[in-house]
């Protein structure tokens, strides 16, 4: 994806600290807020969170709410790759897995009750096999 275009398609800034940003988030799978503070002391609190926010609004990340107090972000990805995760209640562990046929029944359903479907995220909660043992 390039950041540049994708920001000024959308009239918004292109920032040195976005680029950065961005370019880091790319290569990771999930991270948090907190991974990027860790890794961005140099950038303000406020300053990642609004970022965050606009790559949110702009369709950059997704927001992943895995459980209630801690979100996860991933680079948003077209829906031909596009994947669910699932979170081990116990160690937390993070399982991603592509959904093509639990995909297509949503995207289905949602046609025949006349809606478009922009974006869906699916919450699954389990206990992997460490855990069960």
């Amino acid at each position: 994806m390039d950041i540049e275009k994708k920001l000024k398609s959308h009239k918004k800034k292109v920032t040195p600290e976005r680029v950065d940003l961005f370019s880091w988030m790319e290569q990771k799978h999930l991270f948090s807020s907190a991974d990027i503070e860790n890794e961005f002391s140099h950038i303000g609190r406020a300053s990642i969170f609004r970022t965050l926010k606009l790559f949110s609004e702009i369709w950059i990340l997704r927001r992943l709410h895995l459980w209630e107090s801690w979100d996860k972000y991933e680079i948003e990805c077209c829906e031909k790759h596009h994947h669910e995760h699932m979170k081990c209640n116990s160690c937390w562990d993070i399982l991603t897995f592509t959904s093509d046929s639990i995909c297509k029944k949503i995207f289905s359903e949602a046609k025949k009750l006349g809606f478009h479907i922009d974006e869906h995220s699916l919450s699954i909660f389990w206990k992997c096999k460490s855990c069960i043992s």
